[in-house]
């Protein structure tokens, strides 16, 4: 019987307790995919890239793909930390696939170049003719994924007044027209059948949850050539200006740089200006400063 996305979460946690149709060969893909992407992450340095890509047109900041293509040397060094967390996300990713593959439903596609209006990349995988993202997550960014929340949601607060909160506020990362970049692509590959769909597969990395997470790509797909073509202009042209993005650090009076700019390699060159705080719950990068964090804070350099 041919399986289908409606059923994809469930059988996955049918193969994880034992009951799926996990074999030798499904075992070879898993430690084959590991062995690949610890050559790749491990045998030598990584270059910067400095071609614009399908996974670098969906970023929102429009100067971090500007710093990319133009001033890769500013980038800042990753940690090792940073390098293994993203070596977990490897791991789990292929998991995910090695999982899906042992429920039954169909593969195809993996890693395939594709091009978007001359833009090049690659896309993670087609499940069931569906153009599926595999990502590993934090609990935190899980909930979005799971509550469908990319494209912004109602948030009600205690009082039951609504506000909206915008996309650009949830999908810091533009996971969203990153897909949609995937999904323009494949619209005439004959293995993809729903061609204006794609979805994110998605594990979250510290308890072992799947969701899927789908959405209609109608009009990203419609306006996918006119939102290249921008990027592309902004790229060739003069560095955009910096976007603000501060919030509040509490009721402190702080202002800290949001998630985008918090995460993103060139915070240094954008906020040379930034004070650096380590909190138990990791680094805060305070703009401004109107109360002195305690005294066991410690406050490092960039």
């Amino acid at each position: 019987m041919t399986k289908t996305m409606d059923t994809l979460v469930e059988d996955m946690l049918e193969v994880v307790k034992g009951l799926g149709g996990w074999d030798e060969t499904i075992t070879k893909f898993l430690a084959d995919g590991i062995s690949e992407v610890a050559g790749q992450r491990f045998s030598e340095p990584q270059a910067p890239r400095t071609k614009l890509s399908l996974s670098q047109l969906g970023s929102p900041c429009q100067r971090k793909i500007w710093y990319n293509i133009n001033k890769p040397e500013l980038k800042s060094e990753l940690s090792a930390e940073s390098l293994g967390t993203f070596f977990y996300g490897d791991l789990l990713e292929v998991l995910a696939i090695s999982i899906v593959m042992a429920a039954g439903h169909k593969v195809e596609g993996m890693q395939d170049r594709l091009d978007v209006y001359g833009i090049k990349g690659h896309r993670d995988v087609v499940i069931d003719g569906v153009t599926v993202d595999v990502k590993s997550a934090s609990k935190f960014s899980f909930e979005k994924f799971q509550k469908h929340q990319l494209r912004g949601y109602t948030k009600y607060d205690r009082s039951g007044n609504k506000t909206w909160v915008e996309a650009r506020d949830v999908d810091a990362f533009g996971y969203i027209s990153q897909l949609g970049s995937y999904v323009s692509g494949g619209k005439d590959d004959p293995i993809v059948t729903e061609k204006n769909k794609g979805a994110f597969l998605v594990i979250q990395k510290d308890r072992f949850k799947i969701c899927l997470d789908t959405y209609d790509f109608t009009d990203e797909i419609k306006y996918k050539e006119q939102e290249v073509q921008q990027v592309v202009r902004m790229v060739e042209g003069p560095i955009p200006m910096r976007g603000e993005d501060e919030v509040e650090d509490g009721k402190s009076g702080n202002m800290k740089l949001g998630v985008a700019c918090s995460y993103c390699d060139f915070r240094s060159s954008c906020w040379p200006d930034v004070r650096t705080f380590i909190y138990s719950t990791g680094p805060r990068f305070l703009t401004k400063v109107v109360r002195q964090p305690a005294e066991h804070i410690k406050e490092i350099t960039q």
